[in-house]
């Protein structure tokens, strides 16, 4: 049988992907209605938040690495319904998460300045950069502790809440944001700043409804704090094995996309707008795609944890080629909307057809980005191959987008929309080393312990 026909399968994926998917899309509603709010104060307040922005999105890639970590052991315990061991996993992934998040935070409300001067050597984005910056970093350990516990919460399959809690924090984001930034409602005009506290306020709203829900409202876990300071030191063990790889990986990820922007912070304020604006629609493009690799990682997982080897193997044939159709529809969706999204940025005509060819060549990535997913994040994560990932991730990272990326824009100053390119042509090289790994069986490991 080359894909599965069983129904349940799908239902399950979709079950599971849908909330996901929802979740990221308002997630990419708030930045979007962020950026556009932003950048109705000019293109250098947009430019310097969104290269703040990238500084915070390093931190979040720490976060979903340590979710993503102990999601490959919660998952497979989960096909096992070994509940005391789940929430041991939770106990080590929080006490990692509050202890980086509180470090990094402190490090850069301490000197904001000099972390923007990394990201740029522009004067005015560097000053409004930093003052962002020393607000938003407040948010990194509330951000920690929610988001880390809404992941856990989805490996065992409780999706409901993640959905409610980004629906929720999607208007009070506009309606602080509207507020903070313009100064409504007697409120003085804040700008940058204004959105700075918008971010923290919401964040802040975000943590009271996830605690809530788990203190008083969840019955599967029924997860008490006194549960998350005890963990099982053989645990511990296999999260140095199996987790950690993939948080180093997620973290070593996010310093290769911040480089990445560091470099086109070198090449002026329209190439840093013309990179952030492709880069939201792209992350429209992708929304669904994203969430169904969540979902297909949790599938996986517990289909090894009950160690149904057969069955994971038709699994992953059936998403990676379902995975490969939707990388061409979004790519095609992507060439289509590119315009009309662009347009609700107030931006120079040179920056919107910069933005418009760039997306261009995104598009083009967007099979591979896709395919690329169901196999890293979905398949061979929820498989327990998490270090085939981390070392695929890092050579293309770090040996080819880096160098090709800042010989293109520093060396040989090519055309903004051909360093983009660059940035992401680590996305095509990721097809054929997912699909020849995924030949045979040498990528199931099941992690668990009886």
């Amino acid at each position: 049988m080359l894909i599965v026909r069983d129904k349940r399968f799908y239902l399950s994926l979709i079950t599971i992907a849908l909330p996901i998917a929802l979740q990221n899309f308002i997630n990419f509603a708030v930045n979007m209605l962020d950026t556009v709010m932003v950048a109705s104060m000019g293109e250098a307040s947009m430019s310097s938040v969104s290269l703040a922005n990238q500084v915070t999105n390093l931190m979040m890639f720490f976060v979903r690495g340590m979710t993503g970590g102990t999601a490959v052991l919660i998952s497979q315990y989960w096909g096992k319904r070994d509940m005391t061991r789940i929430k041991s996993i939770m106990g080590i992934g929080m006490k990692c998460c509050l202890l980086i998040s509180f470090g990094v935070a402190a490090v850069i409300f301490a000197c904001p300045e000099t972390v923007m001067s990394l990201m740029t050597n522009e004067a005015e984005l560097i000053r409004i950069g930093a003052s962002y910056l020393r607000i938003v970093c407040v948010t990194y350990v509330i951000v920690a502790i929610s988001d880390t516990m809404v992941a856990m919460l989805r490996c065992v399959e409780v999706v409901g809440v993640s959905l409610y809690v980004s629906l929720f924090s999607f208007f009070v984001n506009i309606g602080a944001n509207y507020t903070l930034i313009y100064g409504k409602f007697g409120f003085p005009a804040l700008g940058v700043q204004g959105a700075a506290i918008a971010t923290v306020f919401t964040r802040m709203v975000e943590f009271a409804i996830v605690f809530g829900y788990i203190r008083f409202i969840d019955q599967k876990l029924k997860l008490r704090i006194k549960e998350l300071l005890h963990s099982e030191k053989i645990l511990w063990h296999d999260f140095m094995c199996y987790g950690v790889p993939i948080v180093i990986g997620d973290v070593l990820w996010g310093l290769v996309g911040t480089v990445k922007s560091a470099v086109i912070g070198h090449l002026g304020a329209d190439a840093v707008s013309a990179f952030s604006i492709s880069e939201v629609v792209l992350q429209l493009a992708t929304v669904f795609i994203f969430g169904l690799a969540g979902g297909a990682c949790v599938v996986i997982g517990m289909t090894v944890g009950a160690k149904q080897y057969d069955l994971t193997k038709l699994y992953a044939r059936t998403l990676q080629i379902l995975f490969a159709v939707l990388g061409i529809v979004a790519g095609v969706f992507t060439v289509l909307i590119r315009n009309p999204v662009i347009s609700f940025y107030n931006v120079s005509v040179e920056t919107q057809v910069l933005a418009s060819t760039c997306l261009i060549f995104g598009a083009v990535t967007l099979v591979g980005t896709s395919y690329a997913a169901s196999c890293f994040i979905g398949i061979n994560r929820g498989a327990g191959d998490s270090n085939f990932v981390v070392k695929t991730d890092m050579i293309c990272g770090w040996g080819i987008v880096i160098p090709l990326t800042f010989l293109a824009g520093i060396v040989f100053k090519l055309p903004i929309p051909v360093v983009y390119f660059c940035s992401r042509i680590d996305q095509l090289v990721k097809v054929f080393v997912a699909f020849f790994r995924l030949r045979g069986d040498r990528w199931i490991k099941n992690v668990t312990r009886d």
